[in-house]
């Protein structure tokens, strides 16, 4: 799986809050396409710097996105997963079980969904 490398520091979890006028717990969880360019276009980190232009940054969502096995809300754990780990968000947060919970609803609805095309 194609993986975006992001770095938050202060001054880019502050510039993601002011831009979104939330708090960054607030701001991850709305996974808008302008919301999460906004956290590629400011968080991005390509090894040398941070940021990238808007339309890199969209770039970069679409390429993600042209992997079958990534979706949005895989882009918004990698978000949420590099906050836990630079402690912009509570490192007791569990982003694997979050990715666990997700793949187990997906299994429900899918399992609901035949039983109904099968009835």
């Amino acid at each position: 799986m194609s993986k975006i490398t992001f770095k938050f520091t202060a001054s880019v979890v502050d510039a993601i809050e002011k831009r979104s006028g939330e708090s960054i717990g607030n701001a991850v969880s709305n996974n808008t396409v302008g919301n999460i360019t906004n956290f590629i276009e400011l968080a991005h980190f390509d090894g040398d710097k941070v940021g990238v232009s808007r339309s890199m940054a969209m770039k970069k969502i679409d390429e993600y996105l042209e992997e079958k096995s990534n979706d949005l809300d895989d882009l918004v754990l990698d978000i949420t997963e590099q906050l836990v780990e630079d402690g912009f968000l509570s490192r007791g947060l569990s982003v694997e079980k979050m990715r666990e919970l997700k793949k187990s609803k997906i299994q429900q609805v899918a399992e609901v969904m035949e039983n109904e095309l099968n009835n």
